[in-house]
């Protein structure tokens, strides 16, 4: 068996005393590099909640979102919270929260039709900000009375881990 050998011919065994160093401080800043990585993913944790009656048109709608938390559970109670507290919606609605979408390092986006009494509503969560959006404004669209589709609008983006 070959033993790996520096160019110099000496075998990487016997390295000298600042090769030994410099491979100890690369392996530690490769450590450290991961390590930070992973608490920035750690870090990343979204949800959305959605209080949803039967007829939005007449009870309206609440939600809540969290992102970049350190853990599902954290974002998952940060989005309940928001939903539970929103000012707008009625009572009614704040009481259906419930969590409908978990996500990681994602994009949430909700779309709106923004008049009073009306059925416009669609939530998505996608790897970017515009496919986000964009499904939430179709489902907007196919959830809204024909013609009101076009009024559908983008009431909430953001993005996790970003």
């Amino acid at each position: 068996m070959d033993t790996a050998r520096f160019p110099t011919g000496r075998p990487f065994r016997f390295l000298p005393t600042p090769w030994r160093f410099a491979g100890f401080l690369l392996a530690g800043t490769l450590l450290l590099a991961a390590a930070m990585e992973s608490a920035g993913r750690a870090a990343a944790e979204g949800a959305l909640a959605v209080g949803l009656p039967a007829d939005v048109a007449k009870a309206g709608l609440a939600v809540g979102w969290a992102v970049n938390h350190a853990s599902r559970e954290a974002a998952q109670s940060e989005a309940l919270r928001r939903c539970r507290e929103a000012r707008e919606p009625p009572q009614a609605a704040r009481d259906l929260c419930r969590i409908v979408e978990s996500f990681d390092d994602e994009c949430v986006a909700v779309a709106l039709d923004p008049d009073a009494a009306t059925t416009g509503v669609g939530w998505a969560v996608a790897k970017t900000q515009d496919a986000a959006e964009a499904a939430a404004l179709e489902d907007c669209r196919q959830s809204a009375d024909e013609k009101r589709r076009a009024a559908c609008r983008i009431t909430l983006a953001r993005c996790d881990g970003r």
